[in-house]
């Protein structure tokens, strides 16, 4: 609110929307690809080359759903830190948030596994993933912190 607000003929990618959307874009890319990576080279099937690219699809297909709930809570500004105080303020925003997390979650159940043939994850993979999400969490918040320092935005 303290800012002026965007000119008539600005582009809604001006003042770093679009290098965000760029550099934001190609992380998710790498955190994702990053936990597959992981999930085929290190997981209880490795003696089972099918088991284990299961095991790395799964591990993909949660991590990019996790990414982008956070993702969600991290857009909420685009300049500033999301360790504020309203950033839950909004109770539809969280309650979509734990919605989706709920959903998420349900890939734990047996017959939620055979539908969406995806495989059962032991807690080190579970532990990737959230590891995986949250970094996106992190280096957004380390951008903007600098982009704030540095009196970009």
């Amino acid at each position: 609110m303290k800012r002026k607000p965007r000119g008539k003929k600005s582009n809604f990618f001006s003042g770093g929307v679009a290098s965000s959307i760029i550099y934001q874009g190609i992380l998710e890319g790498v955190l994702v690809l990053g936990a597959y990576q992981f999930g085929l080279h290190v997981g209880p099937h490795i003696d089972n080359p099918a088991l284990q690219h299961g095991d790395a699809l799964t591990m993909a297909f949660l991590t990019l759903g996790l990414i982008q709930l956070f993702h969600a809570i991290n857009s909420k500004y685009l300049h500033q830190s999301i360790f504020r105080k309203h950033t839950f303020s909004n109770k539809w925003f969280n309650g979509a948030i734990i919605i989706s997390a709920l959903v998420m979650s349900a890939v734990e159940l047996p017959f939620m596994t055979r539908f969406f043939d995806i495989t059962e994850l032991n807690g080190a993979q579970w532990a990737v993933v959230l590891i995986a999400g949250l970094c996106m969490i992190l280096i957004v918040e380390i951008v903007k912190f600098f982009e704030r320092r540095a009196g970009k935005r």
